[in-house]
């Protein structure tokens, strides 16, 4: 999941799916998916419940331009719309129980989607 080769298409299937709206990204922790997507011109933010993890995302090159939020993914707010909103990879696991889970659902009033905004 780090080798460019796995990276480089889940980064352009996301920004597809962006199209011209920005994205949230649950769990960004460094930024190994958010960063190349800012840098394919999508507007990213990010929830990372890791201080430490989202202060490594900011140093990076290009970290600057997403916007982070510290809290918990099921239940911190992140203002704005967002043409997609996603977690990768086993982030979700990160959240134990079933409850816990459909708290951090995309639907969920504290985010809002921009229904039907794609490319």
């Amino acid at each position: 999941m780090f080798s460019a080769d796995v990276l480089d298409p889940a980064v352009d299937f996301l920004a597809a799916l962006a199209g011209d709206g920005p994205a949230l990204e649950f769990a960004v922790g460094t930024g190994r998916v958010a960063v190349p997507l800012a840098a394919r011109g999508v507007p990213v933010s990010g929830i990372e419940l890791s201080a430490p993890m989202a202060e490594q995302l900011r140093m990076k090159a290009g970290g600057e331009q997403i916007r982070v939020v510290v809290g918990d993914m099921a239940t911190s707010t992140v203002a704005g719309q967002f043409s997609l909103v996603f977690l990768v990879w086993n982030s979700l696991s990160n959240l134990l129980s079933q409850d816990e889970q459909v708290s951090a659902s995309p639907t969920r009033p504290a985010i809002s989607v921009r229904v039907g905004a794609s490319s």
